[in-house]
C-alpha cells in the first residue's frame, strides 16, 4: 500500500509536508542552521494554484509510474473528510481489499491503466487530508484540486507548464518549512514554561514526607510495599498503571482499559526503566518523573506537552510473565 500511496497523490501533498517537518526536526536538533523567517521573507502561496498543480501532478504521476488513475471526487470527498478530523468513511480491509484488485489488474493488465472506483481514492484524499492539519496548514481547495486531477486524466493540456507547477511547488514547500519553524518556535516556549513549572513542582514534591529522590532525580513514594523479586532492566513486566500531569489531569490509565499491560523494561522511558528496578512484585509505588527522564521538550501525543513532569502510579504484577 505504500509504494501505491507514494507514487500517487501523496507524493505531492503529504509527503511535500512530511518533508518540512522533516528539515524542521533536523534543525531542532542543531542539524541545520535554520534562520528565523522574518515577515518579510514569508513566501506567500496561492492555495487554488497549489491544488490544481497537486491533483494534476498526482494523476500524471499515477499513470506514468503506477498505471493507476484516481477518482478525482473521491479523492476531494477524502481530502475534506481528514481535513475537518471525521473518521474515515472507509474500512482498512475495504482499503486492503481495493488494493488487492487494483494489483491483480496490475498483473493481468500491465499495459492497461487502472481506473480506481473509489475507496483507494478517497483513502489518498483522507490521508493527505489528514497531513495538512497535522502540519497546520491552509486547506486546499477541493474545486482546483478536482479540476487539476481531470485535466491530467482527460489528456488536457495543464493550466500551467511543467516550469511553473514546480515553481509553485517550491513555494508550497518552502511556505510548509516556514510554517513548521512557526510551529516549532511556539513549541519550545511553550516547553520551556512547562519546564520551569514542572522543575518549581519538583523542587517542593522533594521536601514532602515519605518522597525519596534519586541521583537522576527521580522521585518516588511507597504506597504498598511488596515481597517479591525485583526486576533488571532486560526483564518483561506486568503492570498496571495510571498516569497523570502535575496538575492532576490524567492522560493514560490501564486500570481504565480493565487489563495490566507487559512490555520490555528497557523499551520505556527512562523514568520507568529506573523506577521498576526499585520495586519487589507486588509493590505499588507513586513515582514523580522530571520531564528529561520522561518525554522530554518534545512531549508525547496531544496529552503530554513538551517539558511536562509526569505522576505515576505504578503497579507491579509479575517479572517475565508467561505469554
Amino acid at each position: 500500500m505504500n509504494k501505491l500511496l507514494t507514487l500517487t497523490l501523496i507524493s505531492l501533498g503529504a509527503l511535500t509536508l512530511a518533508a518540512a517537518e522533516e528539515q524542521t526536526e533536523a534543525c531542532a536538533k542543531d542539524e541545520c542552521a535554520a534562520k528565523e523567517v522574518t515577515k518579510a521573507e514569508k513566501v506567500e502561496v496561492n492555495m487554488k494554484d497549489v491544488s490544481y498543480t497537486i491533483g494534476f501532478d498526482s494523476v500524471k504521476a499515477g499513470k506514468e509510474q503506477n498505471k493507476i488513475v484516481l477518482n478525482p471526487e473521491k479523492v476531494a470527498e477524502g481530502y475534506k473528510d481528514g481535513f475537518a478530523k471525521k473518521s474515515p468513511a472507509v474500512k482498512q480491509e475495504e482499503i486492503q481489499e481495493a488494493h488487492q484488485k487494483y494489483l491483480e489488474f496490475s498483473k493481468e493488465k500491465a499495459d492497461k491503466v487502472y481506473e480506481d472506483p473509489g475507496t483507494l481514492s478517497y483513502y489518498n484524499g483522507y490521508t493527505m487530508g489528514v497531513g495538512f492539519v497535522r502540519m497546520q496548514m491552509a486547506s486546499l481547495d477541493a474545486d482546483s484540486l478536482i479540476a487539476g486531477m481531470k485535466d491530467a486524466k482527460e489528456g488536457k493540456e495543464p493550466k500551467f507548464n511543467d516550469d511553473k507547477r514546480k515553481e509553485i511547488m517550491a513555494q508550497f514547500e518552502q511556505a510548509a518549512m516556514e510554517k513548521q519553524q512557526e510551529l516549532l518556535k511556539a513549541q519550545q516556549e511553550k516547553a520551556a514554561k512547562i519546564k520551569e513549572e514542572s522543575k518549581k513542582f519538583l523542587e517542593e514534591n522533594a521536601k514532602k514526607e515519605g518522597v525519596k529522590v534519586t541521583e537522576s532525580g527521580l522521585q518516588y513514594t511507597i504506597i504498598k510495599e511488596g515481597e517479591g523479586a525485583k526486576p533488571k532492566a532486560t526483564d518483561t513486566v506486568k503492570v498496571h498503571y495510571k498516569g497523570t500531569l502535575v496538575d492532576g489531569k490524567e492522560f493514560d490509565s490501564s486500570y481504565k482499559r480493565g487489563e495490566p499491560i507487559s512490555f520490555p523494561l528497557n523499551g520505556v522511558i527512562k523514568g520507568w526503566t529506573e523506577g521498576l528496578q526499585l520495586m519487589p512484585v507486588g509493590s505499588t509505588y507513586r513515582f514523580f518523573i522530571p520531564s528529561d527522564l520522561g518525554y522530554g521538550d518534545r512531549g508525547a501525543g496531544a496529552d503530554i506537552p513538551g517539558g511536562a513532569a509526569l505522576i505515576f502510579d505504578v503497579e507491579l504484577i509479575e517479572i517475565n510473565p508467561e505469554k
